[in-house]
């Protein structure tokens, strides 16, 4: 398969790779049918993530279609239409218990910085029951990609923003984050 490649040197590369395969009971390979760039990739690109893998394919927000999942996965099957998150996690940690996700000692943000992301045809996502949300038929799959970590973020910014702390909502903060005024 083709994927999109980081060397730990600053440079990327599109390269034929394996299919990936379960590794453990809890994993499930996705058949990847729309993705995006992230900032973090390109945070890894320039080096200034620490934690981050050389030789790892890039990516962390997507969306597609369950190929197979592994004996422990109970909540999705093949065929399934699924929003990834991009943060992997156990569910049962210290810190997962407490909604601390993204410091789970099994997990946290993985995919595309310690292994294999989703820049690729396919993607092993471990902690499958927890790592997805099920597409209704309804949404199309570049909708639902808007959904996962974008809005997320974008939510999250705007709540931070001081602008924000000093004034009531309006109209406006129901609106998509790139419908926003500066």
């Amino acid at each position: 398969m083709k994927a999109l490649v980081h060397d730990g040197y600053g440079n990327i590369a599109l390269q034929n790779r394996p299919l990936p395969a379960i590794e453990k009971p809890t994993d499930a390979v996705v058949r990847v049918t729309r993705s995006t760039i992230c900032t973090s990739d390109l945070h890894i690109m320039r080096g200034a993530v620490p934690r981050a893998e050389p030789d790892t394919v890039l990516g962390h927000e997507f969306v597609g279609v369950v190929e197979q999942v592994g004996a422990g996965v109970t909540r999705f099957s093949p065929g399934d239409r699924v929003a990834v998150n991009c943060e992997t996690f156990c569910g049962s940690c210290f810190f997962c218990r407490r909604g601390w996700v993204n410091n789970c000692v099994e997990g946290g943000w993985e995919l595309g910085c310690r292994i294999d992301g989703c820049q690729a045809e396919h993607v092993r996502v471990p902690f499958a029951d927890n790592a997805f949300t099920l597409i209704p038929d309804t949404v199309s799959d570049e909708d639902a990609l808007f959904l996962g970590d974008i809005l997320a973020t974008g939510w999250w910014g705007g709540r931070a923003s001081p602008r924000s702390r000093r004034a009531p909502p309006s109209p406006l903060s129901a609106r998509a984050p790139w419908a926003l005024p500066p």
